[in-house]
């Protein structure tokens, strides 16, 4: 939730984003409410968006590499 209220920029930034009250996301982003199965997916999905490179990928085409620090199995061998 945190991430998704970062990235909309704001709580009501976020609310006017998903189409809910502002109220809702302060309840759901403080844990006084669970946040709708439907909602949680589209937070997902807008983390998802903002976070993705910028190429679509096709489907069935494996994910982008991430930058890592941390070594690989095939590094200890």
């Amino acid at each position: 939730m945190q991430k998704a209220i970062e990235l909309a920029g704001g709580r009501r930034a976020l609310a006017e984003r998903l189409g809910v009250k502002a109220g809702d996301i302060e309840k759901w982003a403080n844990g006084r409410a669970e946040v709708p199965r439907e909602t949680f997916l589209r937070l997902v999905e807008l983390i998802l968006d903002e976070l993705a490179p910028g190429e679509e990928a096709e489907p069935g085409d494996p994910p982008a590499p991430r930058s890592s620090s941390a070594r690989s199995p095939q590094d200890c061998e």
